[in-house]
């Protein structure tokens, strides 16, 4: 083995779609890892929400890939009293792992404690989960343009989205906009409705596909693109609060106490006002699609016509207009969705922090 190897301890917070994605990344990339990055990832606890996987001195990558095909079948990762997370990154403290990444890839409120905990120990924090960067500003503004957060993955999947940003901003060329599709979801949905497909079936369809969240209402609401668009917005230099961005929800308030399967029978009364508004948008050469705009400190989330056949209809993108860039705005675009996209953006995080700060 090489002398020089940095062996960087990995707490795994969350074993969905992303965590367990990236669980079989860390096992099917270490030869490159360790050849490109000289450190290894000893993924030494993994946690769902009711059980923790822990080894001390790593976990084997067998056991690793046991876990993800656990989950698969419905099981948690483990058996036995799940920790704390708290007491999870104790634990690996008290094993003698001084520097480490701690990695959330839950959906879960209320993690900022844990985060806390793990930069006050010196670790690394990776995200996927984007409730602690949008949450107000007061809590959150300590984890933007910290050394050790790395948070890709909150917006764009794998796109390199923040890393554009933050090069954006360490030359010192000024931010004057964001827009951006930046929900893979709604641009389905959107792209459906185009051929004439009505959009309650459009969200079924989209739901059948896994698209959506178990209640199309969380993809349906905007929130999840609110949330983007204020990491965007924070990381661009406006302190936003959510009440500075205006969000149109794509159901009506009638609809929102409902439970998820009288909604899903329930949203085809919606489908006349989404047709005529696609057609209304037809008539004039576009095309509706879900965008995000942020500007001067402000922001607007909703459906917004966009001329058919352009690159912004078919693309997920996020665009940046800057004082370099301003006649022409910096484009990312691409398919920026997906657990495996995501995961690998997690990936990146862990390693660039390995590199860098660890």
């Amino acid at each position: 083995m090489m002398t020089d190897l940095k062996q960087i301890p990995v707490i795994v917070l969350g074993t969905g779609g992303v965590g367990s994605a990236l669980l079989r990344q860390i096992v099917d990339g270490r030869e490159q890892i360790t050849s490109r990055n000289k450190c290894r990832f000893e993924v030494v606890a993994v946690t769902d929400s009711q059980s923790c996987l822990f080894a001390a001195d790593g976990l084997a990558d067998g056991e690793l890939l046991a876990a993800v095909e656990r989950k698969q079948q419905g099981m948690a990762v483990a058996d036995g009293i799940r920790p704390s997370e708290i007491e999870i990154i104790d634990q690996v403290r008290q094993a003698g792992w001084e520097k480490g990444v701690v990695v959330d890839v839950t959906a879960v409120a209320g993690m900022e404690p844990v985060l806390d905990h793990a930069l006050a120990a010196g670790y690394g924090v990776a995200l996927a989960n984007k409730k602690a960067l949008a949450g107000p500003w007061q809590t959150a503004q300590k984890y933007f343009n910290h050394p050790r957060v790395r948070h890709e993955s909150t917006v764009g999947g794998g796109q390199p989205v923040i890393a554009t940003l933050r090069y954006l901003l360490d030359v010192n060329d000024p931010i004057y906009e964001i827009e951006g599709q930046m929900s893979g979801t709604l641009g389905f949905i959107c792209g459906q409705m185009d051929g004439g497909v009505p959009f309650s079936r459009a969200v079924r369809e989209a739901k059948e596909l896994g698209y959506t969240e178990p209640d199309p209402r969380e993809d349906l609401s905007g929130k999840d693109v609110m949330r983007k668009a204020l990491i965007l917005g924070r990381l661009a230099g406006w302190p936003l609060e959510e009440a500075d961005i205006e969000v149109e929800s794509l159901y009506t308030p009638e609809l929102a106490d409902l439970s998820a399967p009288d909604f899903l029978d329930e949203v085809a009364t919606l489908d006349e006002t989404m047709r005529l508004r696609v057609a209304t948008a037809q008539t004039e050469g576009m095309v509706l699609r879900y965008v995000a705009e942020v500007e001067n400190g402000r922001g607007v989330v909703g459906l917004k016509p966009v001329p058919a056949g352009s690159a912004l209809s078919s693309l997920k993108y996020i665009s940046f207009r800057t004082a370099r860039y301003d006649d022409e705005p910096l484009l990312i675009g691409g398919k920026g969705a997906g657990v495996e996209m995501t995961a690998a953006g997690v990936l990146g995080d862990m390693i660039d922090l390995a590199r860098e700060e660890l």
